[in-house]
Parts: structure tokens; sequence; C-alpha cells
């Protein structure tokens, strides 16, 4: 979840020195380190549900499920975010050696919150279809079914 957007610019190169050092996760969006608020406690329910069922889903076949510590990377935008769960079919591609930034994600969830459904749905959204090897973009709603 988004909280606040940082005023000072950053290259990628500083942001990924920061960020492997930091106590909490941030996002890079647009030269800005953007820290992340927590999540609530159904938040992370589903995701963990979500990332659960994919996982048992795809034993056996050459798709890897992850969970939001898993960073990715759009190369088109230039951000790096943390989705709520990813999976990445085929060989994963990593950023660096530190295999901790994924480069070709099959599939995005985010779990919508009251804070960052505007975001997951407009322009995280717009960023994400520009991912060549995305697939689906799956949007969970915590507080209603739809």
């Amino acid at each position: 979840m988004v909280a606040a957007k940082a005023t000072a610019q950053y290259t990628p190169a500083e942001y990924l020195a920061l960020e492997r050092r930091a106590e909490y996760k941030s996002e890079y969006i647009d030269g800005c380190i953007v820290a992340m608020a927590g999540a609530s406690r159904v938040h992370v329910r589903i995701a963990l549900s979500v990332a659960s069922d994919l996982d048992r889903q795809l034993d056996g076949t050459a798709c890897e499920t992850y969970t939001s510590d898993m960073r990715v990377r759009n190369p088109a935008t230039g951000r790096y975010t943390y989705p709520d769960v990813s999976v990445v079919c085929g060989d994963a591609e990593f950023e660096d050696a530190e295999l901790d930034t994924l480069m070709n994600p099959t599939v995005i969830v985010e779990v919508l919150s009251p804070s960052t459904e505007a975001y997951d749905r407009g322009s995280k959204f717009a960023g994400y279809r520009s991912i060549p090897s995305l697939r689906e973009y799956v949007l969970i709603a915590q507080d209603r079914p739809s």
C-alpha cells in the first residue's frame, strides 16, 4: 500500500541499494521512493490464500508463485513494485544476481485496499500492461465479492 510519495529523486541503482538495506518495503515510481504502509489482517489473509492456492495448483508445472516479498521491475516504466502475489511461468528472469527482482511475471494479483484501489486500477495497471510477459492481472476486493 502506498503511504506517501517522497520528493527526492533517485536512480534505480540508488533505490535498489537503499531498498536492500531497508527495514521496510518501498516502491520506486518515477524516480521517487514511496514507502508502503502495512496491510490489514483481511488483506494479508486473502493474499496468503491466493498464493497458497496458486502454488498448489501450479505444483508440477513450469510456474512458480511468489508472495509480496518478491519485487517486480517493469522495464517499460522503470517502476519497482511489490505485487501481493505474482506468478512466473517458464524461466524466471531476474534483474541481477540478487534474485530479488522479477522481470517477467506471467500473472500479477493485487488485493485492493481503500487507500490503493484507484492506483491499482489506474496507473499501476497501465504500467503492468506494458510488461511483455504479463498475461493476467487479477484485482481482488477485500470488502465485497466482485
